[in-house]
């Protein structure tokens, strides 16, 4: 199938990756070498909507929703690992893309690394979107946060809902972040959604990822963190900033670290890049984002 040329608007496209189950993609077009782009837990390809038309140019960028996520559907099987890593070879196959850079965020680069490993001879490059956690010590860190976001209200309407994400998850809003709200299934789904993928976040949480099997170039980027960033909420007189900015400095900081530098270590042809901002860096600075993205996929 003929696709347009890179735009703002992305075609809507689904593919079946056997068993009646379709995924859901968005493909901006283009000439040039294949980026699938795969999001992280809870989201939807439409998280990219703000960063995918900024790869043009040599580049064809097309994001997958992966199973029970956003409007691709919801086996009651089918959650392990390497059950999402199969689904993405199978996507390919009916793109008809030989070779793809994987782009992934999140939880999603366990999958992205995973496609990688089992599969090498379909991934040209990964490049991980704040990616090197380490899903295991996750708790420990978090449980020495001076300064947690308050919970969301139980039984919150969907306004206060998202306006809750925008000041404690995300710290921004954007066209991206809209339209992958709008894709999020009905709560009833959400649920039972959740209740499914704990076999994945299982998975991908005792299963340290396999770098050094890499085969491919692979680039980190991570986000370069601030009392600002993490905690955009909290007023610099607040009793708490001075304590935030300790944990920041002497418990997060040195814990990411540490994963940068198993990645550099293990990985082959890894190499790491900060980018000022939180989790979600790649939607407050997508045109810093998606430079260093090209500038890694067309260099090497």
């Amino acid at each position: 199938m003929k696709v347009p040329s890179t735009a703002a608007e992305p075609l809507t496209r689904w593919v079946e990756v056997g068993e009646g189950v379709r995924l859901h993609l968005l493909d901006w077009g283009g000439e040039g070498d294949p980026v699938l782009l795969l999001h992280g837990f809870g989201q939807s390809a439409h998280i990219y909507r703000t960063m995918a038309p900024l790869l043009a140019g040599g580049l064809r960028p097309v994001a997958l929703t992966f199973r029970a996520h956003g409007e691709s559907g919801t086996p009651e099987e089918g959650y392990s690992l390497g059950r999402f890593a199969a689904d993405v070879i199978t996507a390919m196959d009916q793109l008809g893309v030989e070779r793809a850079a994987l782009v992934a965020h999140s939880l999603g680069a366990a999958v992205a690394t995973r496609v990688a490993v089992d599969a090498p001879g379909r991934v040209t490059h990964v490049v991980y979107l704040d990616s090197l956690t380490d899903y295991a010590g996750i708790g420990r860190i978090q449980a020495r946060n001076p300064a947690r976001a308050p919970l969301l209200s139980p039984g919150a309407d969907d306004e206060a809902e998202r306006a809750w994400h925008r000041a404690y998850i995300y710290g921004t809003w954007n066209a991206a972040a809209g339209a992958d709200w709008a894709a999020r299934a009905e709560p009833a789904v959400r649920i039972h959604r959740r209740e499914l993928l704990a076999e994945l976040v299982d998975d991908v949480t005792h299963t340290p990822e396999p770098f050094g099997e890499l085969r491919c170039p692979a680039l980190a980027l991570m986000a370069h963190e601030s009392v600002r960033t993490q905690f955009p909420w909290l007023p610099r007189d607040d009793p708490r900033h001075a304590a935030a900015r300790d944990w920041l400095r002497d418990v997060r900081t040195p814990w990411r670290r540490a994963s940068a530098e198993r990645f550099v270590r293990e990985a082959p042809n890894g190499r790491v890049a900060e980018i000022h901002g939180n989790h979600y860096f790649f939607l407050s600075d997508a045109e810093r984002t998606a430079a260093e993205i090209r500038g890694f996929l067309l260099s090497t």
